[in-house]
């Protein structure tokens, strides 16, 4: 019996190490369509509520500057197929908005934890033309207080299917705010790409990436693992 309990929390140390590994954040866009179309200035935008969704919902809008804009030179962007798409005519640069949370004034505070995360991460399915990836997270102190906004600026090159990691430690604290983001509040989260006219791509996954245990977690790991083999070979003797 004693052997078969300790065996037991030789699989349980085993678990919990693997099971570490889960995302915070998981969005396949798999639970129902949503589709903005405009060929007008200034934007089109919609917020889509969705149980998937960190915080119950998703922003997307698609702009078209006000000298630009021409009828019948669309720009597009659509949540089906398991996949976050947008496109833009040849006329028409790309510039679209992907967000979580409380901004740009629709849904509500995510108020998630990612402390032990280290970086987002976006799976793309396809990029027809290099794009300009903007990432920002928002802290809402609430009460009155300014919000704390960190920016992330980065070129994703033309492909098809690639992973895109966005490590948390990049993110540069906006000037003027008053304190930093907290990693363990974090409220809002918005994607902006812009790319040349014609430019379009398809997102199947927006998730995080748990951070690595440090060494000497790693360590005391190991050891407890050896100290619970050499009591069961005892215990079996």
């Amino acid at each position: 019996m004693k052997h078969h309990k300790l065996s037991a929390l030789a699989g349980a140390m085993i678990l919990s190490l693997s099971s570490a590994q889960a995302a915070s954040i998981l969005d396949t866009f798999s639970d129902g369509p949503g589709l903005i179309q405009t060929d007008a200035a200034p934007y089109a935008e919609i917020y889509l509520p969705s149980v998937e969704a960190p915080g119950a919902g998703r922003y997307i809008a698609n702009t078209i500057a006000a000298g630009v804009a021409q009828t019948g030179k669309f720009s597009f962007a659509a949540i089906q197929a398991g996949a976050y798409f947008t496109l833009s005519d040849a006329a028409i640069p790309l510039y679209t908005n992907l967000a979580y949370g409380v901004a740009h004034g629709f849904g509500q505070d995510l108020s998630l934890d990612l402390q032990s995360e280290s970086a987002f991460r976006l799976d793309f399915r396809y990029l027809s033309a290099p794009i300009s990836l903007t990432v920002t997270v928002i802290t809402a102190h609430g009460g009155g207080s300014p919000s704390s906004v960190a920016d992330f600026a980065m070129t994703v090159d033309a492909s098809f299917a690639q992973t895109v990691l966005i490590p948390f430690a990049a993110f540069v604290n906006d000037a003027g705010n008053p304190s930093p983001v907290s990693w363990g509040d974090i409220d809002a989260i918005s994607f902006i790409a812009s790319g040349p006219g014609g430019a379009g791509f398809a997102i199947d996954t927006f998730s995080t990436v748990q951070a690595v245990p440090e060494p000497a977690s790693l360590g005391l790991l190991l050891a407890g693992l050896g100290l619970v083999a050499r009591v069961a070979r005892r215990r079996s003797i």
